[in-house]
């Protein structure tokens, strides 16, 4: 058993106004499921990418639009969106908070940039 305290925690900035840290991870013990933390500031973006396996968005915090696959949707806490392997889809917060949310997905799960090229962040390990 592995326990991973909130103090632990270590949010690594990525491009964008994004922050993410692992809570379950391989580095963590995790054989079976990622689950990571991410926030975005307000006016922050991640731009368009896929996975190679279906990932589950969780808002827990504030408001973000997500578009997935061409559709444009506007979440906030307690709303999900599951995506689908393979499927485009990008995170704006255009409100005036922070934003939270969990990402869920299979332990291994891979990150592409729209051009295709494997990207490795680093709180994903």
């Amino acid at each position: 058993m592995t326990v991973i305290r909130g103090g632990q925690l270590r949010d690594i900035e990525t491009p964008g106004g994004n922050f993410g840290s692992g809570l379950a991870t391989p580095s963590r013990g995790a054989g079976e499921v990622s689950v990571i933390r991410q926030r975005q500031l307000p006016g922050g973006t991640n731009p368009a990418h896929t996975h190679d396996r279906e990932e589950v968005m969780v808002v827990l915090a504030g408001a973000v639009t997500v578009e997935v696959g061409g559709e444009t949707h506007s979440l906030g806490p307690g709303d999900a969106v599951i995506v689908p392997q393979k499927t485009s889809h990008r995170v704006e917060n255009a409100a005036a908070d922070p934003a939270e949310w969990l990402l869920v997905a299979p332990a291994g799960v891979r990150f592409f940039h729209a051009t295709g090229e494997e990207g490795v962040p680093p709180w994903s390990r």
